[in-house]
């Protein structure tokens, strides 16, 4: 996991990127950023892993999170004609700026809802692909004015859901971060392997006991927790892509090595068995 660092123009309050299929967003892997993020997605499916929560998508998507939540990036390359449209803003555009204005009291609120991750509707989606295309061919005053309708029509709009039950940002400091990231970097190298807690904490000059410790109290979950959901989601990636493979393939790939433990994992974190999952995606490839 990375901290993302955001630079903001002076000339203006919010950053808004529009990419293509031939310009996608560079961040690759887990990170995080104080920012607020609106992300809009014009087509294809892909999957949302945002913290400990997958959910996938098809036919584009809107997304909103609030400030530190650890995610992926969200796009796809299905189609050559997708766009993903990213808008980031700071903590001082809602409490210098926008709270002056008494008629946006309402907005301010469904703003710091984000942090319980909110996940828009394909009909919200549908209604604003116009709005998040705009953005591309328009000037500052223009992009600042659209966004602020955006956000209008986002915030009354009930069709929606959210990923978080309560309020949630991750508080870690920049030192556990490093580390944090080293964890995740050697995860996602070695995931098909044997990991073992010991091994880890010794890289990072810790006891076992007290990586544990400073894993949870970064990321509110065990490491066994996050080692797991990590490995179900590469397996799910592998049936995704790859009709042909098994599931005793998927599973040695990923770093289990028992089915019956895989079998309960991968309920746990998709709430199907692995047959009926692979199942599912060769039929849908059909």
């Amino acid at each position: 996991m990375s901290y993302e660092q955001i630079y903001l123009e002076q000339s203006k309050s919010l950053k808004i990127e529009t990419y293509t299929y031939d310009s996608l967003c560079n961040i690759i892997n887990w990170h995080l950023h104080p920012e607020y993020e609106i992300v809009f997605i014009k087509n294809g499916n892909g999957k949302i892993q945002v913290d400990r929560h997958s959910k996938e998508y098809t036919d584009g998507c809107i997304i909103f999170l609030g400030p530190n939540i650890p995610h992926m990036p969200f796009g796809n390359k299905q189609f050559r004609n997708n766009v993903e449209v990213v808008i980031q803003f700071p903590e001082a555009l809602v409490t210098e700026k926008l709270v002056h204005f008494p008629e946006f009291t309402s907005m301010i609120k469904f703003i710091q809802k984000s942090s319980q991750g909110i996940i828009f509707s394909p009909e919200v989606h549908k209604k604003l692909s116009s709005a998040f295309l705009k953005f591309k061919n328009q000037n500052n005053t223009e992009k600042l004015l659209n966004f602020i309708q955006i956000l209008h029509q986002l915030s009354i709009s009930e069709d929606h859901q959210t990923l978080f039950k309560n309020h949630y940002s991750l508080d870690i400091n920049k030192h556990s971060l490093k580390r944090i990231a080293k964890v995740y970097h050697y995860i996602n190298e070695n995931y098909n392997k044997e990991i073992r807690s010991e091994i880890i904490a010794n890289q990072l000059g810790l006891t076992p006991n007290s990586f544990c410790r400073m894993f949870k109290s970064s990321t509110n979950q065990s490491f066994i927790n996050f080692l797991n959901a990590f490995r179900i989601q590469k397996a799910q990636e592998s049936f995704e892509n790859n009709k042909h493979t098994t599931i005793s393939e998927v599973m040695y790939q990923c770093g289990f090595n028992d089915p019956s433990y895989f079998s309960r994992q991968f309920k746990k974190y998709t709430g199907v068995l692995p047959k009926e999952y692979r199942k599912r995606h060769i039929e849908g490839r059909n």
